[in-house]
């Protein structure tokens, strides 16, 4: 059994070394159909593990699949909880968007968006999600997550800012394959867009980053800014692709890429001025920073949906408090977002909202971990809410 998810019958080669096995592949009934960019996808029937195997790791890769771990409707720990609060809509912007979010989609009910969100998202046809139920007409599966994630991100910046939602993630089971994720960052760079966030993750074959993920990466130009969810496992080992390093050989400066800022969730509620990493969050040296992640508000499908039992209370009021790393990193995406709307690039953006601890400031916001090396200090950002009308 592999810990890593993939596209059954489905392999991705780079167009360079396509030609050096595309015999062989053939050999195992595996024959070119599409791609992204230098990918090229290969589709067969004889199982990849067994396909890798025989090629000994030689320029396949499999078409990874990715989830949002644990963020489910079915999974008890991190279900959204129904609360009293509310968010009041957002001030409408005809603005060019300024985010990239790929998730599940924006979640529509009788035609229209969550109504916090109003016309602050932009989204085509395809973008769109509507939920699955079950047999007592609750949700299952992932459907409002990428209109949670976008509220998020909206709760963070001032009013001309907009969001442009690419749906690729699968609204049963949460999952997205690396295909059609780099597919989804090709577009958003066609579109000129330079801050992305991608709120899913997975472990991969062999450890290796997702040849298609980390290639559309590499295409995005120098000054843009990935955001990517670390995780909810409690674990420390690496999961992309918030693990991603673009760098081509040592001593090449990675400025020449553009930046990954990998986020674990933090848990400010027991201390505030001593925010811990939530129990649920991935962590380790390959996490960039921590944002709150627990009980955060977000718009969550309509009042008295779903349904709790008689008497229970509280009921579901179109807002819900909801955990994960994805939340965490729709805080950064969004205070990354807010200083841009003050015309700085998203490279720069991001060095403004993510800053390293300074040496010797024990105020410096920061969250602090312990390991076989000592006490290490990790940047921490906190979510915000920027009333409606203030810029």
């Amino acid at each position: 059994m592999t810990r890593y998810r993939h596209r059954a019958g489905e392999l991705l080669v780079h167009a360079d070394d396509s030609a050096a096995i595309h015999a062989e592949l053939a050999g195992f009934g595996y024959h070119p159909d599409g791609g992204a960019g230098p990918l090229c996808r290969f589709t067969g029937t004889r199982p990849v593990p067994e396909v890798l195997a025989a090629l000994r790791g030689r320029a396949a890769s499999p078409n990874h699949l990715f989830g949002l771990d644990r963020i489910i409707w079915a999974e008890p720990g991190l279900r959204p909880k129904p609360t009293t609060s509310e968010l009041a809509p957002l001030p409408e912007s005809d603005a060019d968007p300024t985010v990239g979010v790929i998730d599940t989609g924006i979640l529509l009910y009788q035609g229209e968006p969550h109504s916090y969100l109003g016309h602050r998202v932009v989204y085509d046809q395809e973008d769109t999600v509507r939920p699955e139920r079950d047999e007592d007409g609750n949700p299952i599966g992932t459907a409002a997550h990428g209109t949670f994630v976008a509220g998020v991100v909206l709760k963070q910046v001032p009013p001309k800012v907009r969001v442009r939602m690419k749906g690729v993630v699968d609204k049963s089971d949460g999952a997205a394959e690396d295909l059609a994720v780099a597919n989804a960052i090709d577009e958003l760079r066609e579109e000129g867009i330079t801050l992305i966030n991608l709120s899913f993750s997975g472990a991969t074959w062999e450890d290796e980053p997702p040849k298609a993920i980390e290639a559309a990466l590499r295409r995005l130009p120098a000054d843009a800014v990935v955001v990517a969810s670390a995780g909810n496992r409690s674990s420390r080992r690496r999961v992309y692709p918030a693990a991603i390093m673009l760098e081509d050989t040592p001593g090449r400066p990675r400025d020449s890429h553009a930046r990954v800022i990998a986020v674990g969730a933090a848990d400010p509620t027991k201390d505030p001025a001593r925010p811990r990493v939530a129990d649920f969050s991935n962590y380790g040296p390959w996490v960039s920073v921590y944002a709150d992640g627990v009980d955060v508000l977000g718009p969550y499908f309509r009042p008295g949906y779903p349904t709790q039992p008689a008497g229970a209370l509280p009921q579901y009021n179109g807002f819900a408090a909801w955990s994960g790393t994805s939340f965490s990193a729709a805080i950064v995406t969004g205070r990354i977002a807010a200083r841009m709307a003050e015309d700085v690039s998203a490279r720069a953006a991001a060095d403004l909202v993510v800053r390293l601890p300074e040496a010797g400031r024990e105020d410096s916001p920061v969250v602090q971990l312990w390991d076989v090396n000592g006490a290490q200090r990790v940047p921490y950002v906190q979510g915000r809410l920027i009333e409606p009308g203030v810029g």
